[in-house]
């Protein structure tokens, strides 16, 4: 009979390195998120954490992890989703990359994104149009729940006000 009570074997330096480069294989990882998802991997491993730093760290000398690319990748992928730049911030910020990129996050775009063109285009896949009609009391309800619709998205107060404004129909019956 084998003892059950055995606590498993600790992972190596290389069994790290393989598991890092299985999921760098798949998409960009920023270093803490690497390393976050190895502990979740080898959780029931006892395992030293300056080695899996060590492996982190080798990773990104080598050139096979890089925060700043992960960084921008995020950001392109965010924007391709149609979000603003304050949600691409707030999600790169959670993500602790995001002052990697500067405030335009310029060195992620092959060219400079214009986000009014941007937000209008998110405007108009969701609403195609639709004016706001109604009572006074209905459209200011639907002018807020069109702008909160962008903000959460990440855009612009202004940007937002004037897409907005520009499918309000004014006062059509009281």
């Amino acid at each position: 009979m084998s003892d059950l009570s055995q606590q498993p074997a600790s992972p190596t330096s290389g069994e790290l390195r393989l598991a890092a480069m299985d999921l760098l294989a798949r998409r960009e990882h920023g270093s803490q998120e690497l390393e976050s998802k190895l502990r979740k991997r080898f959780r029931a491993r006892q395992f030293d954490g300056g080695m899996l730093r060590e492996v982190i760290d080798q990773l990104m000398v080598e050139g096979l992890l890089s925060d700043e690319r992960f960084a921008a990748s995020k950001a392109r992928q965010l924007a391709n989703r149609g979000y603003g730049p304050t949600r691409i911030r707030r999600e790169l910020g959670q993500l602790s990359v995001d002052h990697l990129l500067s405030p335009s996050m310029e060195e992620a775009f092959e060219s400079e994104i214009d986000w009014a063109v941007q937000a209008a285009a998110v405007y108009q896949k969701k609403y195609r149009g639709q004016p706001i009609e109604g009572s006074w009391a209905d459209r200011q309800r639907e002018r807020g729940r069109r702008l909160r619709f962008l903000q959460y998205r990440g855009f612009d107060a202004d940007i937002s006000q004037q897409l907005v404004s520009a499918d309000d129909r004014g006062d059509d019956v009281e």
